[in-house]
């Protein structure tokens, strides 16, 4: 540590300094007007003890430096204090004629004298105090905005890893799907814009933003002109979701929705989807031990064409699986005759953004 950086860290236990930063104690302000009760009276009996020495025309000698000092060490209050007393003694004592409050053009003078001194001294000081007192401010306001900084440059680091993961995943599955490289293309780009409906609900937040669950619901589905109305009801409590689920509920939501659009519910004129989630109990659990917390996500197509059951486990029956296991949780999927319907499990402590949510 340089000097510089050493000497505002020793000046802070000095109560002067400190009381510029911070509320002072009852405990401190004793400690301050004894400590100048102790140096004004040290300052007394100093010029008592020289003054047989010193010749006529020296009544503060003593005081000018006793009342410097109390400001120095203990603030401009006691330093007043200090100030008056000086003044006192000086003018009874010192100030002729002696033992006498007479206010002669002597005793004015010297008392002028001493208080034009003094007042600048302690105009000096306290132009001391306040510039001390700013740059302990700047310096927490400098040592706030770098933690700031450092905050969100770690939690961007943290989001990009966790959607170029998530994009990799994504063309990897996509892979096992794309019968051309055209089809492959085409599914990449819309994934990645149904993240990036998703990422806008995080633009702005600091580490653990989250956003409501509704509000997610809106921005998976909205790119795809599917909107909260007549053919989409979505209904449950407000929960607020950490920064971790809302990419990959954002393209369970984005799937769902794409295969209503081009095969299910949304196909045709009359199909309604209703999207539903509640808190719910975690089926067993161990012995003595509360089981978790979950979410439950229904999602419910109706009045769709005739739903077929399909040989094979596709790209969106994959991803949806993957991405609610993420969740530390399941998805089913049922292929009723009325329509879809899809039930998502998600664990409540990997996917609320506080367990004080309504329900928890």
């Amino acid at each position: 540590m340089s000097p510089t950086d050493r000497l505002p860290s020793l000046l802070s236990h000095l109560p002067a300094f400190r009381a510029t930063v911070e509320r002072a104690t009852p405990r401190d302000r004793v400690v301050a007007y004894a400590g100048s009760l102790a140096i004004v009276l040290a300052a007394i009996v100093a010029r008592f003890a020289v003054d047989p020495y010193l010749p006529p025309g020296f009544p503060y000698l003593t005081f000018f430096p006793a009342v410097v000092l109390t400001g120095f060490f203990f603030g401009i209050y006691p330093a007043l204090m200090n100030t008056a007393i000086s003044a006192l003694v000086a003018w009874y004592w010192f100030i002729l004629p002696a033992e006498s409050f007479a206010l002669t053009s002597q005793s004015i003078t010297a008392l002028c004298f001493y208080f034009v001194v003094i007042g600048i001294d302690l105009g000096l000081l306290q132009l001391l105090l306040a510039a001390y007192a700013a740059q302990v401010r700047a310096h927490e306001e400098l040592t706030r905005h770098l933690r700031m900084q450092q905050l969100v440059s770690t939690e961007v680091d943290h989001r990009l890893k966790n959607l170029l993961s998530t994009i990799s995943g994504l063309v990897a599955l996509s892979q096992r799907h794309a019968a051309t490289p055209q089809q492959l293309g085409a599914q990449i780009r819309q994934r990645i814009q149904a993240m990036g409906s998703s990422v806008s609900l995080l633009r702005g937040s600091s580490h653990g933003g989250s956003a409501d669950m509704r509000a997610v619901m809106q921005a998976a589905t909205a790119p795809l002109g599917v909107t909260e109305g007549e053919r989409l009801v979505l209904s449950g409590p407000d929960l607020e979701l950490n920064d971790a689920s809302i990419v990959p509920l954002s393209l369970i939501l984005h799937e769902l929705a794409t295969n209503a659009l081009k095969y299910g519910a949304l196909s045709g004129d009359a199909g309604r989807i209703h999207i539903s989630w509640r808190p719910m109990e975690a089926a067993g659990g161990e012995r003595d031990a509360p089981p978790p917390k979950m979410i439950e996500l229904v999602w419910r197509e109706q009045d769709g064409p005739p739903v077929v059951s399909p040989s094979s486990q596709g790209f969106g029956s994959d991803l949806i699986r993957r991405m609610a296991g993420s969740f530390g949780g399941d998805a089913n999927l049922t292929f009723a005759p009325d329509g879809l319907v899809v039930r998502i499990e998600m664990d409540a402590r990997n996917v609320l953004a506080t367990a004080a949510s309504p329900g928890f």
